[in-house]
């Protein structure tokens, strides 16, 4: 990539997505969802703070659910579409036997590309999707120049 004074710079060296943090309206009635429907491994290790409660994703990141507050650097989020986790194929059924074995409403399994898709949706609207597409494959493919298409 080329600045305006001809200077070559790299992209971030970014590798992963460290935190997603979504507002919600009713913090039990997410921890219900998150915790008790999903399963998520929920904990407050290094942080506190009222009305916030924080899910382990995987090894390398963490999903916050927060009433409403302002955030670090005067962040209040907005509106999205929905966010994905990564899943082996074979856990797509698991999932969705727990989400409905406890009355929770699933739509899938889809195929998505090389991977399958399973989708529910949390108390605030939020579209939670667990897919299992190789990112890792994904974004070597992309940056190979890969065209666009891949998902029609």
């Amino acid at each position: 990539m080329r600045l305006d004074g001809g200077v070559e710079e790299k992209p971030p060296a970014v590798t992963g997505i460290s935190e997603l943090v979504l507002e919600v309206a009713d913090l039990e009635a997410s921890r219900a969802f998150y915790r008790d429907l999903l399963g998520l491994e929920e904990t407050l290790y290094g942080e506190g703070r009222e009305g916030r409660c924080w899910y382990l994703v995987g090894e390398s990141a963490r999903l916050g659910i927060w009433t409403e507050q302002v955030g670090l650097a005067g962040g209040r989020g907005g509106v999205h579409v929905h966010f994905a986790f990564h899943v082996e194929d074979a856990e797509l059924e698991l999932i969705q036997a727990r989400v409905e074995a406890r009355a929770g409403q699933v739509e899938g399994p889809i195929q998505l590309g090389p991977g399958r898709a399973i989708y529910v949706t949390d108390p605030d609207g939020n579209v939670v999707e667990f897919w299992s597409q190789d990112m890792a494959e994904y974004c070597n493919g992309a940056r190979e120049n890969g065209q666009p298409g891949t998902f029609r």
